[in-house]
Parts: C-alpha cells; sequence; structure tokens
C-alpha cells in the first residue's frame, strides 16, 4: 500500500475520532465509511477493521443494531486477520452487545468470553474490563443473574485499575441486571417486585456519583450514563412506594432521553421508567399506555431484549386491570416473538455453519495443492526408478556441499559409480533385470553413506555419493565398504547368471573447484581404475 493511501486512511479515522468526541454521528460515520472503502482498496485489513469498529460504535449509539452487528462482525474478522488481538477484542465486546440487544443470546455469550480470553494476556484493565462488562450484559440478557453479577464485580474491579471513575460502568450494569431479575420474578410469581438487591447495587452507585465527577462517568461514544442512574433510582423508588421520588427520576429520565435523541433505545426506558411509575400510583390504565409505548419504540429499533421486558410488564399489567384475556394474548407475542428470534438466530448459526463448511473446503483444497506441489516439487528432484535423488537435486546438493566446504576449509569428496559391463545385462536378461539392478544398487548406497551424505543417480547407470565435511581417505574407505556389500550381494536371485560389480572413481574438492570441475575429476579417476582393472584382468601372453 502507498505512503499516501495509508495517510489517507488514518486522517480519515482522525476525523471520525473527533466528530465521536464532539457528537457529530452522522460526521463520524461518514468518515468512518471513506476511511473503510479506502483501506478495502489499498489492501488495509488492519485500516478497515477500525474504520468498521468506527462504524459499529456510531450504529450502536443511534440504535441501527444490525448494521452494527455486521460491521462489528467484519471488524472481527479483519482484526484476527492482522493479528491484533486487542482490535479483535474491542470488536467483539460491541459484538457481543448488539447481539444481546437484538436477543440472540448465546452469540453475545460466546463473544463476550473470546474477548475476555483475548484481553486477559494484554495487561490492558480497561480493555479486559469492558470485555468483562460486555460477559455481564450477555448474562443478564440470557437470564442468568448472578454469574452476570461476579463478570460485571470482575469488571469493576478490573476498571478500578484505571481510576474510580472507570468502575461506574459495570456498577451502573449491575443496577440494570437487578432490575431485569426482578422484573422477570414479578411476572413469573405475581408477586410485589422485591428491590432489595436493586437499592444494595445502587449504593455503590450513590457513593460513587458523589465523590465522582458526573460527566467522568462513562465514554463519550456511549449513551450518557446518567439517564440509566436515574432510570436505576426511579425504579428502585417505585417498588418501595415512593411514587414522587420515582416521578421525579422518570422526569430526568425523559430528558436525557430528549438530550440524546438518536439514542432511540432510550425512549423506551423513559417509557418503562414512566410505566413503573404509574403503577405505583395505581394508575394501570396509564401505565399500560407507557407500556405500549415502550414495546413501540424497541420493535422500532430492534431492541429485543427491552421489548421482551415490555411484553412481560404489559402482560402484568393487563392482568392487574383483570384483563386476562388481552395479557394472554401479550405473553402469546412474546412467544411468537421468540419462536421467530430463535428461527433467525438458527438461521445466522446456519449461515455461519456454512461459511466455515467452505472455509474448512477451501483449507483442505489448499492443504492438497500444498501436497501436490509438495510430490511435485519431490517428483522433480527425485529419481523415479531408484527414489534416490536426481541429477537436478544432486546438483544443488554440490553446490551447498562446495559452499560449505569453503566455510569449514574441508571437502566435500564425491564418489562416481558406474554399474560395469550393465549394457550387456540389459541385453542379456531384460530391461526389468536391469532396473531391478540398479534399484538393488540404490538400496545398498543408501545402507552405506552416513547421515548427512547424499547418494544420488545421475543417469543411467551411473550414481554420485556426496561425502560432506570428507577427505578422500574416509570417503575411500566407505567406497571400498560399498564395493565388498556389492561383491557379496545375491545377484543371481534376480535372474539366474547375474553377475554385478562397479567401477569407482573419488575426487576431493579444492577451493578452486566447481561442481562441472568436482565431477571431471571424479570421472577421470573412475576411467584410470577401469583401465588398471582391464590391465591386471588380460590374460598373460
Amino acid at each position: 500500500m502507498s505512503d499516501r493511501r495509508f495517510e489517507d486512511t488514518r486522517a480519515q479515522l482522525e476525523r471520525a475520532d473527533g466528530a465521536l468526541r464532539r457528537g457529530e454521528h452522522d460526521e463520524a460515520r461518514t468518515c468512518a465509511v471513506v476511511a473503510s472503502q479506502l483501506a478495502a482498496d489499498a489492501g488495509d485489513p488492519h485500516g478497515q477493521a477500525q474504520a468498521l469498529l468506527r462504524i459499529a460504535r456510531v450504529d450502536t449509539f443511534v440504535s441501527r443494531l444490525r448494521s452494527a452487528h455486521r460491521a462489528a462482525h467484519r471488524a472481527v474478522q479483519l482484526f484476527e486477520q492482522a493479528g491484533d488481538p486487542a482490535g479483535e477484542a474491542r470488536s467483539l465486546v460491541i459484538y457481543s452487545y448488539v447481539a444481546s440487544c437484538l436477543r440472540r443470546n448465546e452469540l453475545a455469550v460466546t463473544s463476550a468470553i473470546m474477548a475476555t480470553a483475548l484481553a486477559q494476556p494484554l495487561g490492558d484493565p480497561r480493555l479486559l474490563a469492558s470485555a468483562y462488562n460486555a460477559r455481564g450484559i450477555a448474562l443478564i440478557a440470557n437470564g442468568d443473574f448472578d454469574r452476570s453479577a461476579d463478570a460485571l464485580d470482575k469488571a469493576a474491579e478490573c476498571a478500578a485499575r484505571c481510576g474510580e471513575a472507570a468502575t461506574f460502568q459495570p456498577r451502573l450494569n449491575r443496577c440494570y441486571g437487578e432490575i431485569v431479575r426482578a422484573s422477570v420474578e414479578r411476572h413469573l410469581y405475581s408477586h410485589p417486585a422485591d428491590g432489595t438487591r436493586l437499592e444494595q447495587a445502587l449504593q455503590a452507585c450513590h457513593r460513587l456519583a458523589q465523590t465522582v465527577r458526573i460527566a467522568q462517568l462513562g465514554d463519550d461514544a456511549e449513551p450518557t450514563p446518567r439517564a440509566l442512574l436515574a432510570f436505576a433510582r426511579c425504579i428502585a423508588a417505585a417498588w418501595r412506594g415512593a411514587a414522587d421520588e420515582a416521578d421525579a427520576q422518570a422526569t430526568r429520565v425523559a430528558a436525557h432521553a430528549a438530550r440524546h435523541a438518536r439514542t432511540s433505545w432510550l425512549h423506551a426506558v423513559a417509557m418503562w421508567a414512566q410505566c413503573e411509575v404509574a403503577r405505583c400510583r395505581g394508575e394501570l390504565s396509564a401505565s399500560a399506555a407507557s407500556v405500549r409505548a415502550m414495546i413501540d419504540v424497541a420493535l422500532s429499533v430492534e431492541h429485543e431484549q427491552i421489548a421482551r421486558t415490555g411484553h412481560m410488564l404489559a402482560s402484568d399489567v393487563l392482568d392487574a386491570q383483570g384483563r386476562s384475556r388481552e395479557a394472554i394474548a401479550e405473553l402469546r407475542a412474546l412467544a411468537r416473538r421468540d419462536i421467530e428470534i430463535r428461527r433467525e438466530s438458527l438461521e445466522h448459526h446456519d449461515r455461519v455453519a456454512q461459511r466455515q463448511l467452505e472455509l474448512r473446503r477451501r483449507s483442505q483444497q489448499l492443504r492438497e495443492l500444498e501436497a501436490e506441489s509438495r510430490r511435485l516439487e519431490q517428483w522433480s528432484l527425485e529419481d523415479p526408478l531408484t527414489a534416490l535423488p536426481n541429477r537436478r537435486q544432486l546438483e544443488q546438493f554440490i553446490v551447498a556441499a562446495l559452499s560449505r566446504g569453503a566455510v569449514a576449509r574441508r571437502g566435500p569428496s564425491i564418489a562416481l559409480i558406474d554399474v560395469d559391463r550393465f549394457k550387456e545385462i540389459n541385453d542379456r536378461h531384460s530391461h526389468a533385470v536391469g532396473d531391478r539392478v540398479l534399484q538393488s544398487l540404490a538400496a545398498l548406497l543408501r545402507a552405506h553413506v552416513r547421515q548427512g551424505d547424499l547418494p544420488a543417480r545421475m543417469a543411467g547407470d551411473e550414481f554420485v555419493i556426496v561425502f560432506f565435511d570428507a577427505d578422500l581417505g574416509t570417503a575411500r574407505m566407505a567406497c571400498e565398504r560399498l564395493r565388498g556389500a556389492v561383491r557379496e550381494f545375491a545377484w543371481r536371485e534376480l535372474a539366474p547368471g547375474v553377475d554385478v560389480d562397479i567401477s569407482i572413481g573419488l575426487a576431493e574438492a579444492t577451493p578452486q573447484d566447481t561442481m562441472h570441475t568436482l565431477l571431471a575429476r571424479a570421472d577421470e579417476d573412475m576411467y584410470r581404475m577401469k583401465s588398471v582393472r582391464r590391465a591386471d584382468d588380460a590374460p598373460v601372453r
């Protein structure tokens, strides 16, 4: 990638960050989209992942949850591809949170667990706190409230290393978890809501809000925690019967929601607060109207988790009004939505499984291609008859040996081996027998060389042994052992009358030698030895 393109991508990312800090979410998203395109065109997966992470953050803030889900998922993939575990963990945090909102609970939990595992060894307490926080939210959505509380306590513990203010978000999420827990229990058992655990969780938030400037609490890219704190205070007051106090806090929630108009799901939270205030006052019709508005807003932004709670509240309020048929209809609507969400989740898992299968098929194809390439490479360097290295590999080996010898100031030595009267063997016994002779000789060569030395077939009935770090004397002793093994071999088991002997020429490399000069000297020595043997075998006149 050119430096210019890299700089352009980084410039757009910086503009996106600046717009996020100013609360200019449309501008932030536009810059992030441009950065993503620039990075994709330039083949910069890491830059594209960073841009997608910013898109996911903006889309989460303005309640474009499905878009945020897609952007975060792609960011996870690209950060993994780029080898950036911190970026991958940050993307998984958002991915998990959005999955919780969409009630893809299993996906939310597994993504948060993965984020925690990635963040753990990095030594970044803020990132680890964020991962545990996402884990806690995912477990709330999954109805596992005790484990959620443990995860959020762990998040607060990690966040404390970054300052007291950083612990506020997980503590506030503890409050939210207790609100959902009590709401579920009230719905299931038809008992008045028990706010004991909520009051206990709120105590930590009260103390923190008194000692730390509220403006410090939370991340600029996230909805203001002030609204959620007011919401938790409203619910706690409503459940203990303090209607006026609850109403005052509900008014604060509505004001914060209006101030953050782009954060649409906060409007659903404001309606939830009004529902509980009206219920506390015994104004069931007003409570029913508020919870209906809560459901409508939540569904409009696809915040399935809040919508589900709304359906439970609506059923409870309708039942308290004696409208049992409508209460049952509300539960049926909830059940239908549950089925639809499970179907969508299964479709998502099916798509993921299909992608994984496709990746596995591609990976298998790649492995097969690599294996085939290795086989072709092997065949290109291997003699097909004897399975010894061929001339091509031999030449590569000799060049390497000469280079090594120049450094070590010793060797290599080579032996050039020729099968005596091999043509006669072919003519008399057949080429098939000749092939078996060559194969047997190759086996003898393998058995009589040192580890690290190289036996190879030059061509026809010619073989070469390269002796690494060996002088001429060492090579000659090895060749005498080989000659003895050849003479003792049961050649006639291959075919009656077969008799095999070999001629060997030796040469030790000098600093001036090339591969060709070394082989030439070995060839000269072999023919000199053949001449001597022919003279010795000549009849005496």
